[in-house]
């Protein structure tokens, strides 16, 4: 197996991350919260890292999670990694006039504000899907880890996250679109399949 993982490896230096860049998990990655995962960085420093990621679906709807959630839409929760799971997250593309108190972190995407205003906009129909996005716990790196598992080739680097894919409801399209970002050099990639029992 390991002379197989090492096919997948890149040849190519990696973009250093920072905040607003996309982390894409080789497809070989075993740990299933990390399999196919796609990472959006919220915070990048040399003491630590922290991402969420945007493509791995919870069971569970923020409906049936927050109370004073009154919308007879389904609103999907993600889970953002293993560290604090009790806590919650959410990104959102109406920045601080409409949530007070959000910051960007690249691209037009902002992360927290005001949770009553995120509740007023959500109780008056307005449209989540695109716009909104939640996420339950976060990811996580101390000082050199990250940096270390991109030497491993663990991960590909998009130096900005495109927007509409991070904010793009679903899961492992969002991996495939952001492979297929980088080109023809990952297309092997691709063709890893996701029930390694395939092969």
């Amino acid at each position: 197996m390991k002379e197989m993982d090492e096919i997948f490896n890149l040849t190519d230096e990696q973009p250093q991350p920072a905040q607003g860049s996309m982390l894409v998990s080789k497809p070989t990655v075993t740990d299933p919260l990390f399999k196919r995962a796609a990472i959006v960085l919220i915070n990048q420093s040399e003491r630590s890292s922290m991402g969420l990621i945007v493509n791995h679906q919870a069971n569970f709807t923020l409906n049936e999670t927050l109370p004073g959630i009154d919308t007879s839409e389904e609103i999907p929760l993600y889970i953002g990694g293993p560290v604090n799971p009790e806590l919650l997250f959410y990104i959102h593309t109406l920045g601080p006039e409409v949530i007070t108190g959000a910051h960007e972190i690249a691209n037009g995407i902002y992360i927290g504000g005001d949770y009553d205003a995120v509740k007023k906009y959500i109780n008056s129909g307005a449209k989540i899907e695109g716009n909104m996005k939640f996420f339950v716990g976060y990811s996580g790196w101390s000082a050199g880890q990250l940096a270390g598992e991109i030497g491993q080739h663990d991960w590909a680097v998009i130096p900005k996250g495109d927007t509409s894919l991070i904010m793009r409801n679903g899961e492992d399209d969002i991996w495939v679109s952001a492979v297929q970002s980088f080109g023809d050099r990952y297309r092997m990639w691709l063709n890893w399949p996701i029930t390694e029992i395939l092969n």
